[in-house]
């Protein structure tokens, strides 16, 4: 589990960061203007191109998933391409034996 104090006041962006960190993301209210933000799964800084059957991920509106090479989804694992997102495939293929929710768009480019 990797905990992160927050001693000063942080933007969207800083939160953003730290939310993508691991998987399991627990917010606790220590009191009135303390919050603990932890994880566990340690997070990495790159895109998953093998999704495994917990994983569960979104694209959102104007936000693009890109995956240079094969892009595999295990049994149960779940993507959802909202209206406006993106998944780009380059030079590979899509193994799917999860689930796709496409609302957006999906394109392979070789």
């Amino acid at each position: 589990m990797t905990n992160y104090n927050l001693d000063t006041v942080i933007d969207a962006c800083d939160l953003e960061k730290i939310l993508q960190a691991g998987d399991n993301i627990v917010i606790t209210k220590l009191d009135n203007c303390t919050l603990e933000i932890s994880s566990t799964g340690g997070g990495s800084n790159g895109i998953k191109y093998h999704l495994k059957s917990t994983d569960n991920i979104t694209v959102e509106d104007c936000y693009q998933y890109a995956i240079e090479y094969d892009f595999i989804m295990d049994s149960g694992s779940v993507m959802t391409v909202n209206s406006g997102g993106q998944l780009v495939i380059e030079d590979g293929c899509l193994v799917l034996d999860g689930c796709l929710k496409l609302d957006g768009c999906l394109k392979f480019k070789n």
